[in-house]
């Protein structure tokens, strides 16, 4: 690996390169892991943005114009030419490491013409997340590229176990899937100094919700389970983030302004101090959240030391094995009544609702890398597949 630069690429022009939306994160963050065991690589991004967070690899953007409805589908099909001849000319490369995108190929393309090793990084069945809760006018042609990157890569890094099993039955070789799950720099997290806390939530507890405003992350559930726990103790509520359901935390704020602050969205690298000054992380997600996600909500707040008061749904379960599922700050979904004794138990006793130390051990984004290098590392003259 230190003979030859890595093709590291995110073909998809809603993840900007410098943005704290999760995509970016995680994109930016297994890219500094990376880095530091040794393994350097050529960042290729198609959404403009501020590049300079990748170093101390070397990062360009190659744009995709950008249009709407079905020309701007079109578009980004015909991008994959205009990112095969960037790949090409930044090479050559030992292997392309890539972040699945809609109607991206060249990727793939790149290391069958190298022949060398194609890893690529599932986080969502797009095809599907995009008919559901976007528009896709090339539904068709979406999934069926998709599909074949999934067949002919090398290695299928799956965010979840649930995704994992989807990708296999949608026809990616069982025995190339694995499942690499989202991360955290532990350090980070670990060393962080607590946020000053707001006036009106300094001298109680506080929990907090960091993430997008979005239906299905529970936002709502929250601001009413919020208000009836605050019923029973007092207590605090600190709402990190942006998004369609934010003037519902705006109204709570105002209904209650001594107990709800709204903070809106921060800077990734300022969410270890604030998961510091928490008392709880709420992940409050309804029994309709796909079972295929990873919440970064719940590996940060892990990664953070903090207890969880999260729902139990597949997407939390799965961040959860062995005996952590039966955290003291698990409730039922979409239960008002189950969310308020799960607050209270955590609050009576914070230290004694914390995950394993060693499930926190293994969200390093480091370790993590570690084992994602030998993927990368499979010799020219093993046959490709496809």
């Amino acid at each position: 690996m230190s003979q030859g630069r890595v093709a590291y690429v995110c073909a998809d022009p809603g993840i900007p390169p410098d943005s704290s939306k999760g995509a970016s994160v995680h994109f930016r963050t297994m890219a500094a892991a990376l880095a530091r065991i040794g393994v350097p690589l050529d960042v290729f991004m198609t959404r403009d943005g501020e590049v300079s967070g990748f170093a101390p690899n070397r990062a360009r953007i190659v744009p995709t114009p950008r249009q709407r409805g079905i020309a701007g589908e079109v578009l980004q099909l015909g991008h994959s030419g205009t990112l095969l001849t960037a790949l090409a000319a930044a090479g050559p490369h030992v292997a392309v490491y890539e972040r699945l995108s809609l109607f991206a190929s060249a990727g793939l393309a790149h290391a069958r013409s190298l022949g060398v090793p194609f890893v690529v990084e599932v986080n969502a069945p797009l095809w599907l997340e995009a008919a559901a809760f976007r528009s896709l006018h090339l539904g068709g042609t979406a999934q069926a590229l998709c599909i074949d990157v999934l067949r002919n890569a090398d290695a299928v890094l799956a965010v979840s176990k649930e995704l994992a099993e989807l990708l296999i039955q949608t026809g990616a070789p069982r025995d190339r899937v694995h499942v690499l799950g989202n991360g955290a720099d532990l350090h980070a997290f670990q060393s962080a100094k607590p946020q000053p806390r707001p006036k009106q939530l300094q001298g109680k507890p506080v929990l907090l919700f960091a993430g997008s405003l979005k239906p299905w992350h529970g936002v709502e559930f929250l601001l009413e389970a919020f208000a009836a726990l605050r019923q029973k103790m007092q207590c605090g509520l600190w709402v990190i983030g942006e998004g369609p359901t934010k003037d519902a935390v705006v109204r709570a704020q105002q209904r209650m302004p001594d107990d709800i602050v709204y903070q809106g969205p921060i800077e990734h690298e300022e969410m270890p101090a604030f998961l510091a000054s928490a008392d709880a992380i709420c992940a409050p997600y309804p029994k309709s959240a796909p079972s295929y996600f990873s919440p970064l909500k719940i590996v940060e707040g892990l990664a953070a030391r903090r207890p969880l008061i999260a729902s139990k749904v597949p997407c939390v379960l799965g961040e959860l094995p062995g005996n952590n599922q039966h955290l003291r700050g698990l409730f039922e979904p979409d239960d008002i009544e189950s969310f308020v004794a799960a607050a209270a138990r955590v609050l009576a006793d914070p230290k004694g609702s914390l995950a394993e130390e060693s499930l926190v051990a293994a969200l390093d984004w480091t370790e993590k890398a570690r084992w994602v290098k030998p993927h990368l590392e499979r010799l020219a003259t093993e046959p490709a597949h496809g």
